[in-house]
């Protein structure tokens, strides 16, 4: 029977699928080994040759801008194999120098960035601990020996000598003026005194002539004159001898300092930098002598009492400038860093600044600084997640920055809207650091549009595959994988029957069985629950067990659905035929687990002018391809019936018993063998179910879940008893993602239940009505001549 469709021919080509075309592709005799304990462990990722080689040929490249976007990173598995990747590169080149912070005496807001050799840094913070260590604890000490207590002595004698006697000179001056001398906290004061010797008193003064009092007041004067001068020479002297205090301590802190300084200088010394540090922690210290002798202490102390936010005293506050604020040391690698930044989720990219807050003011200095992810990396690899950047926008900002200037800086905490009273910026480290950032093929397609930066900062796009072949090679590297799995985790091995239950499961997750999930891990996952299930080995009935058990969840709803259908709750008709009424099918997900079931489909016609109504979307209940389906079956019937005469009709398609979001246009053949049936007055075979969408041209077109689909008819035929005319229309092209269970591969043996694949509309409408091409079309054209007249 050939007939003319959309310019070709058609030929009715549907043909029952036999059972043994229904069983699947591999058998375990088509493998040499038993168990996985004869298969060699393989430890790499399976079927990313490609991408793994663009990685590598991208790790040799040293020239800015040769970052890497890697894309397909869906498993763990893949995150392992890339970082594996670039620790093989690592190991091959230097530990990168360690990285701190000094204070900038000529600059306290710029720190000064030290970069050494990890030991080296590790030895100069500790000797710089020791430094201060000594300062305040020793220095004190040395300060206050017997012999520098007895030279202070005898500065002190000598001083008080000669105050004394110029006291001593004022208490003669004043005898000779008959007056006494009195000396307070205030000053020196003179009164005058009798014949005797004492005092007068204001009464006696009181009584004196004008001419004594005079006389007195001018001997006052001049003794107060006198006093003053006494006074300045005394407080002259003083200063001498407070000099000569502080000579000595000089003397003994240039000494002690001096010799320290110099160990470091012989030790640490080779540059400028360190030169001008340590230079700068001696020139402090001779500038706080006091404080090191420890003669402002209790002054310090009283006020910390009064005022206990002021914080430690200050010969602590002195000495904390002086530390090597150590902020990356990879002394534990071997090789350069690789950094993924899932392992340090609490850092940013480009460091920080930590802050204290003192009388309503916040303040940080070079001790406060911290390392960021690139502070970690640089030198070697970092790996970040797209995901992070692109919650944190300011983190994708930086990282352009730091990749286009090639320069770390320290940002601060702008993030946080804290403006510091003492604005610090930290000297940038060169920035010697390849990123890999990892993140979705939509999202690298639109930076590489936007972003212009991103063109030139990140020229490297490597893409890991999602699925992979599944073929005898591939299920090979498979057991090899998973021969690893077991010796590492100390778990059964497992039967070539359990590997090839496994892929049956990784065939169904990709709904062919030509393919594999390139993510094995779901695959472990299921063998590790099998475990519990194995004595010797794990074995496919192991697996079983395992995934029943891994959807019990999701089992218990379909078990609820099944008892609707079983009891009618569901009105589906399996027997007899129907006109307008078609068995489609649906497909369920709960969680991770999908099942299918049928779903009935109805069509009315009549007079009017309406078109094809979709009551799905009436209800608000249509996706947008599911409404996409609906003007397509209006394209096919203008196209195949409006040649002639105007395409008049009104139509109502309805998926009946569904209170949810409808979907999709793998129901869109079956809808348009409602219409056709309803327009023809040709009742549809109840036993059969149909699935597959179409174009405008009548042609089928493939589908997903249609193992789920046909396993979903033939579980509510099976609970009505199978009777022998049941059966399932599929896509051609859907042939190869069959993998049904062995109890419908049975039934299909017995002839019980039946899978047509076709690849034309029309070959469904035969099938389902038993009548020829040309007989429905005549019959449809009929209906519709008499709805135009």
């Amino acid at each position: 029977m050939n007939i003319v469709i959309a310019g070709g021919d058609y030929m009715n080509s549907s043909k029952e699928l036999k059972w043994h075309e229904l069983k699947r592709l591999y058998q375990p005799s088509d493998f040499s080994f038993l168990t996985t304990d004869e298969v060699k462990p393989c430890e790499t990722v399976i079927g990313q040759e490609n991408a793994l080689q663009m990685i590598q040929k991208a790790l040799q490249i040293e020239a800015k801008g040769f970052n890497l976007y890697i894309c397909g990173i869906d498993s763990e598995e893949k995150e392992r194999a890339i970082k594996e990747e670039l620790q093989k590169v690592a190991k091959q080149k230097s530990i990168p120098l360690a990285m701190g912070y000094v204070h900038n005496f000529s600059n306290p807001e710029e720190p000064c960035l030290i970069e050494l050799k990890a030991e080296v840094a590790w030895q100069l913070k500790d000797d710089i601990q020791e430094m201060i260590a000594f300062i305040i604890e020793e220095l004190p000490k040395k300060l206050k020996t017997p012999e520098i207590e007895k030279k202070r002595e005898i500065l002190v004698d000598a001083f008080e000598k000669y105050k004394s006697e110029q006291m001593m000179a004022l208490n003669e001056l004043a005898d000779s003026h008959y007056m006494l001398v009195k000396t307070t906290n205030e000053g020196i004061y003179f009164t005058p005194k009798d014949e005797e010797g004492k005092a007068i008193s204001k009464s006696e003064y009181s009584n004196l002539s004008i001419e004594e009092k005079e006389q007195i007041q001018a001997k006052l004067e001049k003794l107060y004159e006198a006093a003053e001068s006494i006074n300045k020479n005394i407080e002259e002297e003083e200063e001498k001898y407070l000099q000569l205090f502080k000579d000595i301590n000089q003397e003994i802190v240039l000494q002690e300092i001096g010799r320290l300084i110099k160990y470091l200088q012989e030790r640490y010394g080779d540059t400028p930098k360190l030169i001008s540090y340590f230079n700068g922690i001696a020139e402090d210290l001779l500038g706080h002598l006091e404080l090191i002798s420890g003669t402002e202490e209790e002054e310090k102390d009283s006020l910390k009492e009064m005022f206990p936010w002021l914080g430690g005293n200050g010969i602590d506050k002195l000495t904390k400038k002086y530390v090597f604020n150590l902020i990356v040391s990879q002394e534990n690698i071997n090789g350069a860093p690789v950094i993924v930044d899932d392992e340090w989720p609490h850092l940013n990219l480009t460091g920080r600044l930590l802050f204290d807050t003192e009388l309503n003011t916040v303040h940080s200095d070079f001790s406060q600084i911290r390392a960021g992810l690139l502070h970690y990396a640089n030198g070697g690899y970092l790996v970040l997640h797209m995901q992070r950047l692109v919650e944190n926008p300011n983190m994708w900002i930086s990282l352009k920055r730091a990749l286009k200037t090639e320069k770390i800086r320290v940002e601060g905490n702008e993030e946080l809207n804290i403006a510091l009273s003492n604005p610090i910026r930290p000297e940038a480290t060169w920035a010697n650091v390849k990123v890999v950032l990892l993140g979705s093929e939509e999202l690298y397609h639109m930076l590489y549009e936007a972003d212009d930066d991103f063109k030139k900062l990140f020229k490297v796009h490597a893409y890991f595959e999602s699925e992979l072949s599944s073929d005898i090679e591939t299920i090979k590297k498979l057991a090899g994988a998973i021969s690893y799995v077991c010796r590492k985790e100390h778990l059964p091995k497992v039967t070539i029957e359990g590997i090839l239950k496994l892929v049956e499961y990784g065939n169904r997750q990709q709904e062919t069985i030509t393919k594999l999930p390139s993510d094995i891990d779901s695959l472990v996952d299921i063998l590790r629950e099998a475990t519990l299930y194995a004595q010797e080995a794990i074995d496919d009935k192991c697996i079983q067990m395992a995934l029943k058990s891994h959807n019990n969840y999701s089992l218990k709803i379909q078990e609820k659905i099944d008892e609707q259908f079983k009891d009618e709750s569901y009105l589906i008709t399996t027997e007899g035929e129907r006109i307008g009424q078609v068995n489609g099918l649906a497909v369920y997900h709960v969680l991770k687990y999908s099942f299918g079931r049928p779903i009935k489909i109805t069509v009315t016609t009549y007079r009017g002018k309406q078109g094809i109504v979709d009551i799905e979307k009436q209800a608000e209940l249509s996706g947008a391809i599911h409404t996409k389906g609906i003007h397509i079956i209006t394209g096919f019937l203008g196209y195949e019936f409006a040649q002639d005469i105007p395409l008049s009709l009104s139509c109502n398609i309805c998926f009946e018993q569904s209170y949810g979001q409808i979907d999709g246009d793998s129901a869109s053949s079956a809808e348009l063998y409602g219409v056709l049936s309803s327009l023809a007055e040709l009742p549809i075979k109840q036993s059969l179910a149909t699935t597959g969408s179409i174009n405008q041209f009548g042609e089928i077109q493939p589908i997903g879940g249609v193992n789920e689909k046909i396993e979903g008819f033939f579980k509510v035929c099976q609970q009505r008893g199978l009777k022998g005319n049941e059966g399932v229309i599929i896509p051609k092209q859907n042939i190869k993602d069959l993998l049904l269970k062995e109890e419908i591969i049975e039934a299909v043996h017995k002839g019980e239940f039946h899978i047509y694949p076709i690849s034309h509309v029309w070959e469904g409408m035969e099938l389902m009505t038993d009548k020829e091409k040309q007989e429905i079309i005549t019959l449809v054209k009929n209906k519709l001549k008499k709805f135009n007249n």
